[in-house]
């Protein structure tokens, strides 16, 4: 009897400890290869995450309606604005690998993100081309190598991040960004954080390690200019279209870590860490 008691409790601290490695191993930002800013003169836009699943109004975790309407809105004119003056927009999107991360994903977030969901899609909503879509398992973007080489092949070296959810894969993707040692802005307007305290530690620490908070600017410059293969800044083909790069006036940008909240914030925080 005691056998058995003794195996249930090892298999549960075991279970316990593997979901502390894997939501951290998933949250934790990559490092990369340092790049040389003044071979990189271009921007590029990088949407993360908004997805179906993560900005649909059912469900357990949803967002208000109203704020992802928006925050869509506001991505819209960065598209707009990138797309006519050839700034590449990047789509980069959830979707989880491991039986035990979907197992989780299916437990605490209804199943959004895992490979058999429906709303695996960029949302409808977001009008204009993207010229880039990438898909990632954890919360970092530039955890999938192709990011890195889709940004060098168009020599960017300034990120306007924007999407969902700011403590979670925002961060995580804004980090690495650093990490490799891009200029990389973001703004409240066109980050989707469910926790709006944890939104503010989150954006100390991020301009504390050189990030630009455009909060308090109603317009941004994505600085116009041309790459090799196209000196123009016309769109140039790829394995998806390439584009150019860069100078554009486009409306303001902005991005969960742990803090003792009432009960119901911390619910919220375990489906965000899902997104």
């Amino acid at each position: 009897m005691w056998s058995v008691i003794t195996l249930i409790v090892i298999l549960l601290v075991g279970a316990i400890a593997y979901t502390i490695y894997g939501q951290r191993h998933h949250l934790a930002p990559s490092k990369g290869k340092k790049i040389n800013l003044a071979e990189r003169p271009n921007s590029a836009l990088l949407i993360v995450d908004i997805q179906e699943d993560f900005t649909s109004s059912d469900g357990k975790h949803a967002y208000p309606a109203d704020m992802v309407d928006k925050l869509i809105t506001a991505v819209n004119k960065l598209v707009e604005a990138a797309n006519a003056n050839g700034t590449p927009v990047i789509s980069i999107r959830q979707t989880f690998r491991g039986w035990y991360i979907n197992f989780l994903v299916k437990l605490l977030n209804e199943g959004r993100g895992s490979p058999k969901s429906k709303g695996l899609d960029l949302d409808e909503r977001i009008n204009g081309d993207i010229d880039h879509d990438i898909v990632k398992a954890r919360a970092d973007g530039f955890s999938e190598p192709e990011l890195d080489r889709v940004l060098d092949r168009q020599k960017v070296g300034k990120l306007i991040i924007v999407g969902l959810d700011g403590d979670f894969c925002v961060k995580a993707t804004m980090q690495a960004a650093l990490n490799r040692g891009y200029d990389v802005s973001f703004s409240d307007a066109t980050t989707l954080a469910l926790n709006p305290k944890k939104w503010e530690r989150t954006k100390a620490l991020l301009t504390a390690r050189g990030a630009s908070d455009n909060t308090d600017q109603d317009t941004k410059v994505i600085k116009a200019g041309s790459t090799d293969a196209d000196p123009s800044g016309a769109r140039t083909p790829d394995s998806t279209p390439d584009t150019g790069n860069q100078n554009t006036t486009v409306p303001d940008t902005g991005d969960q870590d742990t803090s003792a909240q009432n009960k119901k914030d911390k619910d919220e925080d375990e489906g965000r860490k899902m997104a």
